[in-house]
């Protein structure tokens, strides 16, 4: 596990020419950027657009998601619960999930935990048999939860698992999902679920090559977290203090 302080941070952003254009180079190199600002009026908005050349989408009805503790949602496996959400691409359950994610920070977290963890995919691939990777660009999967919190969120889409555009590897997989059939499950009551040996044994292999591979990184206030969420899953870990409150943006 790496965590934020081996990769790029930089203070004070701007949206200049020059630097929206190295921030772009930046996001293109390491699949995400992290940026600390200390400015609470930063247009976070206008630069995560700037940089990605990408207009905001709408998440779930909305065009800026609050994640922030919700009590009850204490016991589920949600971004806005306590409980750690496990590795996932966001919004599988899309026609077209948002190319990007971005998270502004109003308030981290007074406690330890909270931090938002990122793998880069193409090395879980290179842990698969050319065989399975094959089958999950072959196999067309249905996307769209039918039973917990978000049941029917959506109508739901069905493509393959995998996909490329070049050499990019394109991944749509939330763990939860595949192993329960549910975004967001009560980790202490989880219901019986059979997803089938190939992607039961897929969703395992993902979570251990995410839990030794992912980096972690714990927002500062007025802190962005930029990634590429067709080939960044993300995932972050459990804390204690009900007072964090992060906003979120789909570009696409």
């Amino acid at each position: 596990m790496s965590t934020a302080a081996s990769f790029p941070n930089i203070k004070s952003p701007d949206c200049s020419v020059e630097l929206v254009s190295k921030y772009q180079q930046l996001l293109k190199q390491n699949h995400f950027i992290y940026l600390e600002t200390k400015d609470s009026n930063f247009d976070w908005i206008k630069f995560a657009k700037l940089v990605t050349d990408k207009e905001l989408m709408p998440q779930y009805g909305k065009e800026i998601f609050h994640v922030r503790y919700e009590p009850e949602l204490l016991n589920f496996s949600d971004a806005r619960g306590q409980k750690p959400v496990l590795p996932h691409t966001e919004a599988s359950d899309y026609p077209s999930p948002p190319e990007y994610l971005a998270l502004w920070c109003q308030k981290p977290s007074d406690c330890s935990g909270g931090q938002t963890t990122l793998a880069y995919v193409e090395g879980f691939l290179d842990t698969l048999t050319a065989e399975m990777k094959q089958q999950l660009m072959e196999t067309q999967h249905y996307f769209g939860a039918t039973r917990g919190v978000h049941a029917s969120r959506t109508k739901g889409a069905t493509h393959p698992i995998l996909s490329f555009s070049d050499d990019k590897p394109i991944l749509r997989l939330s763990y939860n999902y595949i192993k329960h059939g549910d975004y967001s499950p009560d980790p202490d009551n989880l219901q019986p679920f059979n997803p089938g040996s190939f992607l039961s044994e897929i969703a395992d292999r993902f979570l251990e090559y995410y839990e030794t591979n992912h980096l972690a990184i714990r927002m500062e206030q007025y802190s962005l977290l930029l990634w590429d969420n067709q080939c960044m899953a993300h995932a972050r870990n459990t804390y204690s203090d009900p007072t964090r409150a992060l906003d979120r943006i789909f570009l696409g």
